[in-house]
């Protein structure tokens, strides 16, 4: 059964796809501030803008997912995307053919956000590692290194998981 009232997101893609696009944005919102306050030392700025994107990029997205209401027209996509959140942690496609439909016209979002979500966070969060470590910064690159780990493993998870309500979904072809 789908959740009692649908998660507001703005980017319909499976996880950690709309963590890193939080991040991203965080980021560039958080860039100018930075390199405003450092005068000039470019590195450092981007590290601390990295820094704050990674946590208030969070925020965003959990703020947004958990607190915002869909749109009245935007209620029925809200829906299917809640029935396909609520299948792909279960593991199992639904009994009603409407809700298994849903699933499958969800799954391919589901596969791009994870996609996405390792390919944006290794592209984002490793020059940042890097940044981090030249700058003198180890903490910060150990920050970034674990939120890397973690964003990662949640893409791995999502695509196991897309792969197996995908298989299950399937029927099986005899003969």
């Amino acid at each position: 059964m789908a959740e009692p009232r649908p998660r507001v997101s703005l980017f319909r893609y499976g996880a950690p796809g709309p963590y890193v696009v939080s991040v991203l944005i965080a980021g560039l919102l958080w860039l100018p501030i930075r390199l405003w306050e450092r005068d000039g030392s470019v590195p450092a700025a981007v590290v601390e803008a990295g820094l704050n994107a990674v946590i208030w990029g969070f925020a965003f997205y959990f703020t947004l997912s958990r607190f915002g209401k869909p749109r009245p027209a935007e209620a029925d996509r809200a829906a299917d995307w809640a029935v396909t959140e609520a299948a792909l942690r279960r593991g199992e496609p639904p009994a009603d053919e409407a809700e298994r439909a849903a699933v499958a016209d969800n799954l391919p979002a589901i596969r791009r956000g994870a996609l996405f979500g390792a390919a944006g966070g290794v592209v984002l969060l490793g020059p940042l590692i890097v940044l981090a470590i030249r700058g003198g910064w180890e903490l910060a690159a150990v920050g970034f290194g674990i939120v890397l780990v973690a964003v990662l493993a949640e893409a791995v998870r999502t695509g196991r998981r897309e792969r197996r309500l995908r298989a299950a979904l399937t029927p099986v072809q005899g003969g």
